[in-house]
């Protein structure tokens, strides 16, 4: 996903665009270990 940011500056506005991940959680895909942590 590509987020666009926006600050003021003396020349006027700056807009940086740049790509960011949401739930990167989900990724880590660590439901088994921590299930077998747990003895769950």
């Amino acid at each position: 996903m590509e987020k666009q940011f926006k600050r003021p500056t003396d020349k006027g506005i700056e807009v940086k665009t740049m790509k960011v991940e949401l739930f990167t959680w989900e990724k880590l895909d660590s439901v088994d270990s921590i299930k077998k942590a747990f003895g769950l």
